[in-house]
């Protein structure tokens, strides 16, 4: 395994013609970056050689043919900064090519740093903090420079924690109330709750008493009713 690291370190990717970085090979056989891979999933379905379509859910778990945890912890060390950008429910960090970069622009003191993603052109706006796809002024998500050890999601959308789906859920739903202040409403649940159960088994109890009650009754009933059978 680690021959062929190396290997693919030396070669070249054959979509960007950079060398690989995180290389990713697909169902057809055929290797390239994660990124370019994930390019041309999303836009042409297809690979870039043979034209062998792409599954559908080959991104949830992509092949990828480095050690990504280990890398991830090699470049921690050599970097003393890192660039992220946030997601749904967490921060991502950049890609190293694409840290390089950004770090680069930004000590040199420039404004923004464009970038080639997945396929897509983006700006880095250093003063606003914030990424924003060229052809799709909708399309931002905000970025920050901070420590390599910040906790994170991944790398460039290759998942490398270990998410609580049910954490996740709740900070999906507090980003969305934050957005939404007209959605910041108490709702009583856990009173509310409570209290329709202690009517529910109050119900209950009195329904259970009055059929024991209609039941002792018939039964009384019966038993002062004359003996016909044995007259």
């Amino acid at each position: 395994m680690v021959d062929v690291q190396n290997d693919l370190q030396e070669q070249a990717c054959g979509v960007c013609l950079e060398k690989y970085n995180h290389p990713t090979k697909l169902p057809c056989g055929h290797v390239f970056c994660f990124l370019c891979v994930k390019g041309i999933a999303i836009q042409n379905k297809k690979c870039a050689m043979c034209r062998t379509e792409i599954p559908h859910d080959y991104l949830n778990n992509p092949v990828l043919l480095d050690n990504i945890l280990e890398k991830n912890s090699k470049d921690c060390r050599n970097h003393d900064y890192q660039w992220y950008y946030e997601g749904r429910n967490g921060w991502w960090k950049y890609d190293e090519r694409s840290n390089c970069d950004l770090e680069a622009a930004f000590v040199r003191g420039e404004k923004d740093c464009k970038l080639l993603l997945a396929g897509a052109l983006y700006r880095v706006d250093f003063e606003k903090n914030l990424q924003v796809r060229q052809n799709d002024q909708t399309k931002r998500r905000r970025v920050r420079r901070d420590m390599p050890t910040l906790p994170s999601k991944g790398i460039a959308g290759i998942k490398t924690s270990n998410d609580n789906p049910r954490e996740e859920i709740e900070a999906e739903l507090h980003r969305e109330y934050s957005e939404n202040p007209e959605n910041n409403q108490e709702i009583p649940v856990s009173e509310d709750s409570n209290s329709n159960a202690s009517e529910e088994d109050l119900i209950s109890e009195m329904s259970h008493s009055l059929s024991n009650i209609t039941l002792r009754t018939q039964e009384e009933a019966a038993s002062d009713l004359p003996d016909t059978e044995n007259r």
